[in-house]
């Protein structure tokens, strides 16, 4: 039986696809990425969002990775490795998957494959997530994988129309 999806890489190839993605959930985007939304508000800010994360993974900055539906082709989500600290040894992750897709273990298994290549490709040591209180699916995800909640950070989230909300942060060694 073939997986629902596959991830990989975002290509330049992606520019409508991941335009169109944004867009349709963009309301929900607004609260929990709205620097992307912000960076996919047309189709010229998607290229060069693609280009820009073309870069970064080829610099090893950062890691923008597509959730691809497997009938479709089409993107469903990202799941991100980002603020990589060389030194520490130590990442971001960050997700999203598309709102007609949720609550379908598209996430969860996501992330085990982003762990997975932060450990083995990148070896890298641990891993944190950042999730606001209001999020009961993400913080579920952080439960199952394994990811110990550290500590609240009062004000350190700002969504798309500027309301301010605190962050729970959650870590785990890769």
């Amino acid at each position: 039986m073939q997986t629902p999806f596959s991830i990989a890489l975002l290509e330049s190839t992606d520019k409508i696809p991941l335009f169109e993605l944004i867009q349709a959930n963009a309301t929900r985007l607004h609260q929990y990425f709205p620097i992307t939304a912000k960076q996919n508000c047309s189709l010229t800010a998607t290229e060069y969002y693609i280009q820009t994360k073309i870069r970064e993974a080829n610099n090893k900055e950062n890691f923008t990775f597509k959730i691809v539906e497997s009938i479709t082709q089409l993107p469903i989500g990202l799941l991100i490795i980002k603020k990589i600290n060389w030194q520490t040894k130590t990442c971001e992750l960050a997700y999203f998957v598309d709102g007609n897709y949720e609550g379908k273990g598209i996430i969860s298994a996501g992330i085990s494959q982003l762990i997975t290549y932060a450990k083995e490709t990148l070896q890298l040591q641990s891993a944190c997530v950042r999730i606001g209180e209001d999020n009961p699916g993400s913080l579920r995800i952080a439960e199952k994988h394994n990811f110990v909640l550290t500590k609240r950070i009062k004000n350190e989230h700002t969504d798309f129309h500027g309301n301010v909300m605190d962050v729970l942060h959650f870590e785990r060694i890769l």
